[in-house]
């Protein structure tokens, strides 16, 4: 047994060292390209359900973008807040919004999903640009910036949504788990591995969505309108990524922490319909997060009987005994072993994921990473096994 779980903590650590020094790395190197034109014409896409509010204010914002040409399309689904007044009435003098109302939804297609495919539909530009109503640009330059990361043959961009920072634990939390999952996607799409993208900042052609059936495959999935889609039509030569914080929307995070499982369990419940060699990647990368901590006290207690270590590292048994101590003798060494092991590479994590925080927009503090990382790991176990056990076309959102 004590072979068993020292073997699994050694390879845990090693899988961990392996995407830390060989994969997350070109993310923190990464150079946006730059474009002065021309620019194509975009349309932005916007499935709104009750988001009176948050159009109100998001809307302006959008139509301050510093672009040549662009529209909004905002797909109102089925709202009772007042929204297809205010869209109609054009309350906001908008200039480049158009509107489309959702009256009523097919069987067996969901919500978001139908609102978005008969927004596409009226889009009159090949080039889609998609964010929620509660999410906001955080520069004027979010449309240049996303478009100027369309070089030749690309079809899709990924951006990145961070969320407000504002007090609480669970906010921290929130902020440290969209940090962990876009060092994810990002990472993995500049290896020419992409499994996955966010709709709250996220682009690709309409051409490539009609040309793939839209969302046919999955349209019963409460979720999976981003990740489902580009899951099944990224290729390795036709995603880029932006990473400028030019590029970036910011959302507004859940408030509670009831509101939050419901949205977790609705996104991550669509993740075992990944294709096989995504979930078999995703899986060796939390599989072994979860190892490394969770393996270490018992690594440990289980000294190696087949372990000796070098004579010039041994502690001395006169040593131990002028403390009492000398009946942990056999296992001082070992324990020096593993503890060195974990911290060689607790201080790699540390530093990696401080440099892409910096490069993300540096929404958490340095000094709590760790502390973060360790809830990380307890959230991952939580959802993971919540998740194996849920049915994505059961899961409800309003």
């Amino acid at each position: 047994m004590g072979l068993l779980v020292s073997t699994l903590f050694f390879l845990a650590i090693l899988i961990q060292i392996f995407f830390l020094l060989f994969i997350f790395p070109k993310l923190i190197n990464q150079k946006d390209l730059t474009s002065d034109g021309p620019f194509p014409p975009i349309s932005i896409i916007i499935a709104a359900a009750n988001e009176l509010e948050n159009l109100k204010e998001l809307l302006p914002i959008l139509e301050k973008q510093d672009y040549p040409n662009f529209e909004i399309v905002v797909a109102d689904d089925r709202s009772y807040d007042g929204t297809l007044d205010y869209l109609i009435h054009n309350d906001g003098n908008y200039k480049k919004v158009v509107h489309l109302r959702i009256k009523d939804l097919p069987e067996h297609f969901t919500a978001k999903k139908f609102a978005l495919t008969m927004a596409i539909k009226k889009a009159k530009n090949e080039h889609l640009l998609f964010t929620d109503a509660d999410c906001r640009p955080t520069s004027d330059q979010w449309l240049k910036n996303m478009v100027s990361q369309l070089s030749s043959g690309v079809d899709i961009v990924l951006g990145y949504s961070p969320y407000q920072v504002k007090p609480g634990s669970l906010n921290k939390l929130i902020s440290y788990e969209t940090l962990q999952t876009a060092i994810l996607y990002l990472s993995f799409a500049l290896k020419g591995i992409p499994f996955m993208g966010v709709g709250r900042n996220l682009m690709y052609k309409k051409s490539l969505f009609w040309q793939n059936n839209g969302f046919a495959k999955h349209h019963s999935f409460l979720s999976g309108d981003d990740d489902l889609f580009i899951n099944e039509v990224s290729k390795k030569d036709n995603i880029s990524i932006a990473t400028n914080v030019d590029s970036f929307t910011e959302s507004i995070p859940e408030g509670t922490w009831s509101e939050w499982y419901t949205q977790k369990i609705r996104h991550l419940s669509v993740g075992k319909k990944y294709k096989a060699k995504d979930r078999m990647i995703l899986a060796a990368v939390w599989f072994s997060h979860i190892c490394t901590y969770f393996l270490l006290i018992p690594s440990i207690y289980m000294a190696a009987s087949w372990f000796t270590a070098p004579s010039w590292s041994e502690i001395q048994v006169d040593f131990l005994k002028q403390y009492g101590l000398a009946h942990y003798y056999p296992f001082t060494n070992w324990m020096r072993l593993v503890v060195g092991i974990f911290l060689f590479w607790f201080a790699i994590r540390w530093f990696i994921i401080a440099k892409l925080n910096k490069k993300l927009g540096n929404k958490i503090q340095t000094i709590k990473i760790p502390f973060l990382d360790f809830q990380y790991v307890l959230y991952l176990v939580v959802f993971g096994v919540i998740t194996i056990f849920s049915n994505p076309k059961k899961i409800k959102w309003r």
